[in-house]
């Protein structure tokens, strides 16, 4: 992998971390607001998920799309780019063609890059969509093999 590939690698880890740690409380809102369970507006909805399942509650179901974030926007964005180059070398005829795309060779581009896209954010966002509609709230966990009595607290 060469360094501008690996320096793509981590600007799409980088930026798609943030954006989801940023943007995951509300998707969560989103999300429960959607499947029409009784929350009546947004901010209906902000209240009982702190009051019943705390601040925690908004971030269920983040780990996985924050740990697959970078295989999938490095795949997306390098599927993008390699479709690119492979365009650009195909009207050119040369085996290193460079800059001069046109928008027909972006517009394809975009679509592989948005076949591979949805092929691996479907099943990640539906992994996150039933993690975000557990509406138990935290629990601290007591000890393994525990039975509950009072020495397990």
């Amino acid at each position: 992998m060469g360094s501008f590939q690996l320096e793509d690698f981590a600007a799409g880890w980088i930026g798609g971390a943030a954006s989801v740690i940023v943007g995951y409380p509300l998707d969560t809102v989103k999300t429960r607001l959607q499947a029409g369970v009784g929350y009546g507006n947004t901010f209906s909805c902000i209240r009982m998920v702190y009051k019943k399942e705390s601040v925690f509650g908004f971030f269920k179901g983040m780990s996985f799309p924050l740990a697959s974030i970078a295989v999938y926007n490095s795949v997306v964005f390098g599927v993008f780019s390699n479709t690119q180059r492979f365009l650009s070398q195909h009207h050119s005829r040369e085996p290193e063609a460079g800059p001069p795309r046109n928008l027909s060779d972006l517009i394809l581009a975009s679509m592989v890059a948005g076949v591979v896209s949805v092929g691996l954010g479907t099943p990640v966002d539906l992994i996150k969509i039933r993690l975000q509609m557990q509406t138990q709230p935290f629990r601290e966990s007591k000890r393994p093999g525990c039975l509950g009595g009072a020495s397990c607290a």
